[in-house]
């Protein structure tokens, strides 16, 4: 391969993540939460040591994660990104930073959003003249922040900083290291992203990202980490629906440019391929994944990126074959809900560092690309449109959506 982009990571660490929120249950950071959750008290008794010595040794790689200098992990990353695609390929990631401003202490400075971006950027500008790789974060973005008198501005002022809008033309050689080409919403931290209330506000802001062509990530799928908010409350925040009414409502953003993370996720597609639908194709069209395949076939500038799937069997199901029969539906003009194809919609991504403690990552990024690269191999589809939808995941389709050549 001659380009790849993973257009979701993260690389962080336990300075980034509010801990003492996250002990107290202020956020919930699934592995993360219940390891430190079910380890902050004596290991008291053999067998319940032993047991919790097994867990946490199953979670050893995603542990240490957060335990790396932020330099240390990326060079990491990177090597496990040259052993995939060797030395000969333009490799570029970009990590998504999460605010979490609204869930830390007010006088605890350390999960500062500005204060998290300058520590990556400073780890990236540090790492540079040694890396083969291009690492360009998205910066982090609670919408709450909307209702403050200068909650634009403060956005606004952070990519006049930080920001940077490729030229017509631009390549990943010739994009600079640490140049920020984003912008990621995080709504189960606590926010609708299109409220009944202060919805001039949030207009506002996507107008903007509009007209400076600022694509934007956003968590779409329902397991979800959040901050003080109910299970209820964060579905309802991160529904696909929420941007399906933005759309509809506001034709003036039809050329938003965004990404909804995950695809509903694998529980998101399982919903959807529902056998027992006969008469409508065995689809569920009101599941999450089948909202999203509307807003993708519908607006030009809508993507999706299918990371932190377990490209294996886990209890019953098998994503595997789910992804699998979604890639042969799209080949075969099965979605019909407007004029693009998924083929052209989806991006790759991994989600390191949470699939680090899935069986199906094995320890290694080269394991966990093959296993998607094998799904799509195995589809009922010609070779040259599965080399064909390859290569649109892990390059053409993120060049588009980041605005790259």
């Amino acid at each position: 391969m001659k380009e790849f982009i993973d257009s979701h990571c993260h690389i962080f660490n336990i300075v980034d993540i509010p801990l003492y929120e996250t002990i107290q249950g202020k956020v919930n950071f699934n592995t993360f939460s219940k390891l430190f959750l079910g380890t902050a008290v004596p290991l008291t008794g053999g067998l319940y040591a032993a047991s919790k010595m097994k867990e946490i040794e199953k979670k050893k790689d995603f542990i240490k994660f957060f335990e790396r200098s932020l330099e240390d992990s990326i060079f990491k990353f990177e090597k496990h990104l040259l052993e995939l695609t060797g030395d000969n390929t333009d490799i570029l990631i970009t990590p998504l930073i999460i605010d979490f401003d609204y869930v830390k202490e007010d006088e605890d400075n350390f999960s500062n959003l500005e204060a998290q971006t300058k520590r990556l950027l400073n780890a990236i500008n540090k790492a540079s003249p040694e890396l083969k790789i291009k690492i360009c974060p998205f910066i982090g973005f609670d919408l709450r922040k909307l209702i403050l008198t200068d909650g634009l501005q403060q956005i606004q002022n952070l990519w006049a900083t930080y920001g940077f809008s490729p030229k017509k033309n631009t390549t990943i050689k010739e994009i600079k290291n640490g140049s920020i080409l984003g912008i990621k919403l995080y709504p189960p931290m606590g926010f609708n992203p299109y409220p009944a209330e202060n919805k001039e506000r949030y207009l506002e802001f996507y107008r903007w990202c509009v007209e400076k062509d600022i694509p934007i990530t956003v968590h779409c799928q329902e397991g979800s980490y959040g901050g003080s908010s109910s299970k209820k409350e964060i579905k309802n925040f991160t529904n696909p629906l929420n941007w399906l009414k933005l759309f509809n409502d506001n034709p003036d953003l039809k050329n938003l440019k965004i990404n909804f993370a995950h695809f509903g996720g694998d529980d998101g597609v399982e919903d959807m391929l529902d056998p027992l639908k006969i008469w409508v194709g065995g689809i569920d069209k009101n599941s999450w994944t089948y909202t999203i395949i509307k807003l993708l076939q519908k607006y030009p500038n809508t993507y999706s990126d299918i990371s932190a799937y377990n490209y294996g069997k886990d209890k019953l199901n098998d994503f595997s074959h789910n992804l699998k029969k979604v890639i042969e539906l799209d080949y075969k003009g099965k979605f019909k809900e407007g004029e693009f194809k998924l083929k052209d919609k989806l991006l790759w991504g991994s989600d390191v560092p949470m699939v680090l403690s899935d069986d199906s990552y094995k320890g290694h990024y080269k394991n966990y690309f093959n296993k998607f690269e094998k799904v799509v191999k195995s589809a009922n589809i010609s070779d040259p449109d599965k080399k064909e939808f390859l290569e649109n995941l892990i390059t053409n389709n993120p060049k588009e959506f980041l605005n790259l050549k």
